[in-house]
């Protein structure tokens, strides 16, 4: 089994189908096929093999897929990077996953750190400097280039590591196995019912577990079209949803928020016929709004990066406002009571997950993996409940927990209540330590364009709707909030640059 037999299905099924479009770039799933080979077989070349960690450190760019199977197909490990990082932060996501080699390209190289203090970096490779990768797109003909079979690996050999935990301190290498990712893939296109027909926008980071995972690998198990754009931009975003009749719409809360906001979006949606989103909690407000105006529903999902994406899903036919869904297939799902017994319907506690989607464990990290994974059951370290009918509604992160006078405060209750006042486009709430009462309630609020209200109209807003210690002590107006690549708000960013 080898996760990039993905692409030889599609060029088996559908070879003259386009499977990637990149600005005026279009490449079909013979063609796909094709650079995936001979990226193999440049790699085998130059001495790389089975088990072998290779970082792939490429923006969305065709280059980024076809080093991503190319690497996968040779039963080697695809150590994925972020564009957006940079030398310091690959130093250490390098050493981290101690790979051999990092193929990049010529507007990053500069930031891929010297091998004289990476032990375990043999190669640099820059695609536009070598003949054999620079040519992979461009070499098309009627015949095809000769084959390289995928190396057949175990279901539970790893393919892949993204890493996580760089919203809580230093990064940790998720290893996803050909088990993880395909289980995934065949989850989502089966939960989404997605066909071959669909066009999807690929905006969002490939090296990120919902762009890599969720959208891409599914979308070319189900042999669908890519159409792959190098980050978020408004208006090319609006453009390719309208020239190339994008049919499924995979975003964030924050590019929803501002679709919504933004007057004559409408006409711009006529092929879409789903939406989704993920990476952050969507509120409830954001998607009866959505569903009022443009009459589609945002369907969302629970997932994170050591599940391989999907772990819940809500849903196509019974849907709620709120929640994240059901567990998804074989998934399964239950909620810890801090006194460690199963908790009952309705009562918070910690979300447990098991299924074939969770991840092997982090890469040269024991002490980690053995705090996370348990009797078979991965401690996602979020707190959340099931309703009666087993669907899952999310009350908070662990670690966003506020005690304010000794009393629990979760962000996102009072993030819900913000976003239902008019002149609120995004929020996030923090604890600010306090001396009396701990940590006081602190919300963050971009305005939405046109409108004004007051410290005290917001804080009154809240303590109309929920309890008066809940309700921030204090608001802070930003023009921004500071985001990860994938757009989600990073509320560590915001509080390290609070005083003391």
């Amino acid at each position: 089994m080898n996760l990039s037999s993905i692409i030889d299905r599609g060029a088996l099924y559908f070879p003259e189908k386009t499977a990637l479009v990149f600005g005026s770039d279009r490449f079909t799933y013979k063609d796909l096929k094709a650079a995936t080979d001979r990226v193999a077989f440049y790699l085998a070349e130059r001495g790389v093999r089975r088990g072998d960690r290779i970082a792939v450190y490429i923006p969305n760019r065709p280059e980024w897929l076809a080093a991503y199977y190319g690497i996968i197909r040779l039963g080697a490990v695809a150590v994925c990077i972020g564009a957006a990082y940079k030398k310091r932060e690959i130093e250490q996501l390098l050493n981290e996953s101690a790979a051999g080699r990092v193929i990049t390209c010529d507007e990053l190289a500069a930031q891929v750190p010297e091998h004289s203090i990476l032990p375990s970096l043999e190669d640099t490779i820059v695609w536009e400097n070598e003949s054999g990768l620079e040519s992979v797109f461009r070499s098309r003909s009627a015949t095809p280039p000769k084959a390289f079979p995928p190396v057949d690996c175990d279901l539970d050999d790893a393919c892949v590591i993204l890493f996580t935990g760089g919203t809580t301190g230093a990064p940790k290498g998720a290893m996803l196995t050909h088990r993880n990712i395909l289980f995934t893939a065949q989850n989502v296109c089966y939960h989404e019912r997605a066909a071959p027909e669909d066009n999807v926008l690929g905006f969002l980071p490939l090296h990120h577990v919902f762009g890599g995972n969720h959208i891409m690998n599914s979308l070319l198990y189900s042999c669908g079209t890519l159409v792959l754009q190098k980050s978020f931009d408004m208006d090319r975003m609006l453009a390719a949803v309208q020239a190339e009749k994008i049919t499924r719409l995979y975003s964030v809360p924050t590019v929803f928020i501002r679709l919504l906001n933004t007057a004559g979006i409408g006409k711009y949606l006529s092929s879409v016929h789903y939406c989704f989103s993920a990476a952050a909690s969507m509120a409830s407000e954001i998607v009866r709004r959505w569903r009022e105006q443009f009459n589609l529903v945002i369907h969302e999902a629970y997932g994170m990066t050591e599940t391989a994406s999907l772990v819940t899903f809500n849903h196509l036919y019974r849907h709620k406002i709120g929640s994240v869904g059901a567990p998804a297939g074989v998934v399964e799902v239950k909620i810890a009571a801090a006194d460690g017994r199963e908790a009952a319907p309705g009562e918070s506690g910690e979300i447990l997950i098991r299924g074939p989607n969770v991840m092997k464990g982090y890469f040269g990290k024991p002490e980690a993996t053995a705090r996370v994974l348990q009797n078979g059951w991965l401690r996602s370290g979020d707190i959340g409940r099931l309703d009666d009918e087993g669907y899952l509604f999310i009350v908070d992160r662990i670690k966003d927990l506020i005690i304010s006078g000794g009393l629990n405060v979760y962000p996102s209750e009072v993030e819900e209540i913000l976003y239902t006042h008019p002149a609120v486009e995004e929020c996030a709430v923090v604890g600010i330590p306090h001396a009396e009462y701990g940590e006081a309630v602190t919300a963050f609020v971009k305005p939405r364009q046109g409108q004004a209200c007051t410290e005290a109209e917001l804080i009154a807003h809240c303590k109309n709707q929920v309890a008066s210690y809940k309700a921030p002590k204090q608001i802070q107006f930003v023009a921004e909030l500071p985001k990860s690549p994938a757009g989600k708000i990073l509320k560590r960013e915001i509080r390290k640059n609070l005083p003391g």
